[in-house]
């Protein structure tokens, strides 16, 4: 169902709504510092492409990867209108479809992480380390949702004529299912909760670290050296 989340909210799906232009305008200049030599960039999670343009708007020679055929295909509309030379290519950020030492950055921004399980998202960080050059950098953004769901829990959220009318963890807290609402019907989505702690532990594994910034309350931004 994660296809229908990203279909309604235009923070993820229309570049040019405020809610994309906010994301961009939050993120541009510590991505413009800490990719300040020009190379090679994997957008890993690119979605509809936002910051694959911002990237090779600053240089870089830049692929777009995501696992969903809706947000490529409008990643592909944008570029057109664009004239872009992103090249965007369906993947899985478990099984990188690209050579040993293939980039000089990974960029895996949007919070991306909620929707990989502790395996899985140890397989892609496994996986980022195996494509990155010797010495290439990791920028990583994420929520802090052990943080941010006690907040969920006890509001209501709304975006783009959307609810979240429940939330359900399970025994563990090791996810929770959020039950978005709205006049034309409800639909579920699943989350995994990552905290801050976990996400920088399981980064070391494979990297150094080498920054961290708090961009917004509960959200990080952080950067590691290939080991």
């Amino acid at each position: 169902m994660e296809d229908r989340y990203y279909f309604f909210s235009k923070a993820y799906n229309d570049i040019d709504s405020p809610e994309y232009q906010r994301r961009l305008r939050e993120l541009k200049p510590y991505l413009t510092s800490i990719l300040s030599s020009r190379g090679k960039v994997l957008d890993l999670a690119c979605g509809v492409g936002g910051f694959s343009f911002l990237l090779e708007d600053m240089g870089h020679e830049v692929v777009g990867l995501d696992i969903s055929d809706f947000l490529l295909e409008r990643a592909r509309a944008y570029a057109k209108e664009r004239g872009s030379k992103v090249e965007f290519v369906r993947g899985d950020a478990r099984n990188l479809p690209f050579e040993d030492e293939s980039f000089d950055y990974v960029v895996f921004v949007g919070n991306s992480v909620v929707h990989f399980t502790p395996s899985e998202l140890n397989q892609v960080f496994k996986e980022v380390r195996r494509v990155l050059r010797p010495g290439g950098l990791f920028v990583i953004q994420y929520n802090d949702m052990r943080e941010i769901l006690p907040l969920l829990e006890r509001s209501e959220v709304i975006a783009d004529g959307y609810w979240v009318s429940r939330i359900r963890k399970d025994k563990d807290e090791r996810y929770f299912t959020a039950v978005f609402e709205s006049p034309e019907g409800s639909f579920e989505v699943r989350f995994n909760i990552w905290g801050r702690t976990a996400i920088d532990l399981l980064c070391k594994l494979y990297f150094t670290k080498v920054q961290e910034v708090e961009t917004k309350e509960y959200s990080y931004l952080a950067v590691f050296r290939r080991k």
